[in-house]
């Protein structure tokens, strides 16, 4: 016998590279009972979706996974990164408001505490048939499960099971749901998300997380060494690499956090001052994110280039004028998470 949960929205929606993030947003979306019929805040227009027509013909389901997505990875301090240094780890540090996690450590504690869910987080100390059982209980009760498979960044959801095979059902990125044979030997761990909290993070308490990840003593330090490297390293191949693996990551985080802020944290605050302030550290992340593509420009990275390096990076870093360029975009581009950091420490003290 097969049973499965239908309907759940496929990830990635948009530009969304982490599959944590994308699981756990797919799972968040059905649990909410979120439709193309619930209401949409637009952006944008900072006001609810009239149906314009200005985003295309995106069903508003995409839009809420996006929008979910977004949240959390700003949130939990994620769209912050330049480099992710914890990518492949289960994230099984539980969230404290008073103990921080510079690498976001407590990520899906966090996002979950936000989301308003408790879970149930298990490994393989938990014999096969035990955690099958317990995934057909979480389907049965129509409750979609996140798990991790291998040592990478590969995390998917359970959509269902086969008793007949004793297979779960895994949907992962960009593929439809099937049933995996090596489940348990490919296992990490695995999330049971339960039942609901009463109460959930205060925007207060987001705000102050995300300036904390915002002024980390890993990121001056950073910013000192991409400096350095680009005055001082000669392989223009091995910089060019590097300055593309984080400059690809921190273009994409930094539009996300810019649409949650003016797409959801906006709609948390009466104060019209708040809303000023986190709509202008909105535009800055856009302002980061048009800068970021001049880096790219500078690198010869496009869609042609598939965002990699092309065969004559040495040649284009070959030129100082083309590393002074490039160093004055950089110190824009932290410039600007500095100037967010202030804008929302502002709106903090209003709250």
């Amino acid at each position: 016998m097969i049973k499965s949960i239908e309907n759940l929205v496929s990830f990635p929606v948009n530009a969304q590279r982490n599959s944590f993030f994308g699981a756990l947003s797919c799972i968040l979306l059905y649990r909410d009972a979120y439709t193309e019929d619930t209401p949409f805040f637009c952006g944008k227009n900072q006001r609810s979706c009239i149906k314009c027509g200005d985003c295309g013909n995106e069903p508003f389901i995409n839009k809420y996974h996006l929008k979910i997505y977004q949240y959390l990875i700003t949130i939990t301090g994620c769209a912050y990164f330049w480099i992710d240094k914890e990518i492949g780890n289960p994230f099984d540090k539980p969230y404290s408001a008073d103990e921080f996690s510079e690498t976001a450590l407590d990520r899906l504690s966090l996002a979950l505490y936000a989301s308003g869910y408790r879970y149930e987080l298990m490994n393989k100390d938990t014999e096969a048939d035990v955690l099958f059982e317990r995934i057909k209980q979480a389907v049965e009760e129509k409750q979609p499960v996140l798990i991790k498979l291998s040592l990478g960044d590969l995390w998917a959801v359970i959509t269902g099971y086969d008793d007949d095979k004793n297979l779960p059902y895994l949907m992962k990125s960009r593929r439809l749901p099937q049933h995996d044979k090596d489940w348990y030997n490919k296992l990490s761990n695995i999330v049971f998300i339960t039942d609901k909290y009463n109460t959930t993070i205060s925007l207060s308490e987001s705000l102050n997380h995300m300036i904390r990840h915002l002024n980390t003593g890993n990121r001056n330090k950073l910013e000192q060494k991409v400096y350095q490297k680009i005055e001082t390293e000669p392989d223009g191949q091995k910089l060019g690499k590097w300055l593309n693996q984080i400059n690809g990551l921190a273009i994409e985080t930094r539009w996300h956090a810019s649409e949650c802020y003016r797409n959801t944290l906006v709609t948390m605050v009466d104060e019209n001052k708040c809303k000023e302030l986190l709509l202008e550290a909105s535009d800055l992340h856009l302002r980061f994110h048009d800068q970021a593509w001049k880096i790219w420009a500078l690198l010869g990275v496009s869609s042609e280039t598939f965002f990699c390096v092309p065969k004559n990076i040495n040649e284009l870093l070959n030129k100082s004028s083309a590393r002074a360029e490039l160093k004055s975009l950089f110190q824009e581009l932290f410039n600007i998470d500095r100037q967010v950091s202030h804008l929302l420490q502002e709106c903090l003290s209003m709250l």
